[in-house]
């Protein structure tokens, strides 16, 4: 009696059948991976705006004032000391270390400050950047290597008291080490003047844009109450100078624009004005107070211990888009691409707003430590009513 004959093996149209069906599957699965993926990375750097919301409130507690930049925000950039926000929110964020280091009254580019520059923290790193935490983001997207930030005597006070000369960790570009904080500190609504086109100027009949653009100067004011309403002597909105400043000095309209504050004996400005609840009369919970940035608008003057590490609400949400969509720095791009407008040439103050990986908006901690997300949509005279500390506006619903 003849057996009979059992297949031993799949055919290939079975095979291919298997195959078809769990790339579908992995397909069906891949989205749900990335949404749980990016939920913790939110979740996570939600977190991390709500530790430096917490340090905020710390250092009121013991100086009766919110900590500030020691950044000149009428413009200057020499004879300062010119530390960051965050140095000084070091021991309440459990680097205690590091925050020994850290001499305010004196540049942060002396040779003690080097375990300073060269630290990479973790917790002031979204994990949803594509670039890591590490202390030359700056370089890495340059095509010539190591770059770093400005330091003495480029940007910044000489050492002080007789402290050794700075020199340079990265000798070849004369610059130093520094890892790109993905939070900034608010300026608030207070717009950046354009090169070439400050407040009041024109460009074939664009009353104060600079050519490429609608959110600089007082095109930005007159669509967007940039500075809200007139309250100087010339009739322009109160902050019209660098990074949200008023001209004066005085102070602009966000927790990071306080003015210049005291001097030490040699002359250097030790903090800028102090910002304390009492002025912040919009309300702590109507007022943002820390914002996200990302590694694309990573630039030799804003590591996370110098004192442009700073941003404003005068441009939108996820302004810096196609530079994160190609994957370029904005510093660094190619004129003619879409990160870089040939018409716009290089204008810094494009890396001045509030940017994020997270899908559809930016986190941004408000005065009271409150965290909230801020979606892309958001109307943009609402988005400068939440910058203004004292700006009198309406507060939206957001």
């Amino acid at each position: 009696m003849e057996k009979p004959n059992l297949r031993k093996a799949f055919t290939l149209i079975e095979l291919l059948v298997v195959i078809a069906i769990i790339a579908i599957l992995i397909g069906l699965l891949l989205p749900a991976v990335q949404k749980v993926r990016e939920a913790a990375a939110r979740a996570k750097c939600s977190n991390n705006v709500k530790q430096l919301s917490l340090a905020m409130h710390n250092y009121l507690g013991v100086y009766n004032s919110f900590a500030q930049t020691q950044l000149d925000v009428t413009g200057g950039q020499t004879g300062l000391a010119n530390w960051g926000w965050i140095p000084k929110l070091l021991p309440y964020i459990e680097q205690e270390a590091l925050a020994k280091l850290a001499d305010f009254y004196d540049s942060y580019s002396t040779p003690k400050a080097l375990p300073l520059r060269m630290a990479i923290i973790q917790s002031i790193n979204c994990p949803s950047d594509p670039k890591p935490a590490s202390n030359n983001t700056y370089g890495e997207f340059s095509t010539a290597g190591l770059s770093g930030v400005y330091g003495s005597p480029q940007w910044g006070c000489p050492p002080q008291y007789g402290a050794p000369a700075a020199i340079p960790d990265i000798p070849a570009a004369t610059r130093f080490y520094a890892q790109h904080a993905s939070y900034y500190g608010s300026y608030g609504d207070g717009y950046s003047t354009s090169s070439g086109y400050p407040y009041g100027a024109t460009n074939n009949g664009q009353i104060g844009d600079d050519g490429c653009d609608q959110y600089t100067a007082s095109g930005s004011w007159a669509r967007y109450n940039n500075g809200g309403d007139p309250l100087v002597s010339d009739g322009a909105p109160q902050p019209t100078s660098y990074l949200g400043g008023d001209k004066d000095g005085n102070g602009g309209r966000g927790f990071f624009a306080g003015g210049k504050g005291p001097t030490n004996p040699t002359g250097v400005a030790t903090t800028a004005k102090n910002v304390r609840p009492v002025d912040v009369t919009d309300g702590l919970s109507n007022t943002i107070m820390i914002g996200h940035t990302v590694s694309n608008a990573a630039g030799n003057k804003e590591g996370w211990y110098q004192g442009m590490s700073i941003g404003g609400t005068s441009l939108p949400p996820n302004h810096l888009r196609p530079c994160m969509q190609s994957g370029q720095n904005y510093n660094w791009a190619t004129p003619g691409t879409p990160c870089q407008p040939a018409s716009c040439g290089r204008q810094s103050w494009q890396t001045r707003g509030f940017n994020s990986y997270h899908t559809g908006g930016v986190l941004v901690s408000m005065g009271d430590g409150s965290v909230k997300f801020i979606v892309d949509g958001i109307n943009q005279k609402s988005f400068n009513a939440l910058g203004s500390k004292a700006g009198g506006e309406v507060t939206p619903d957001f």
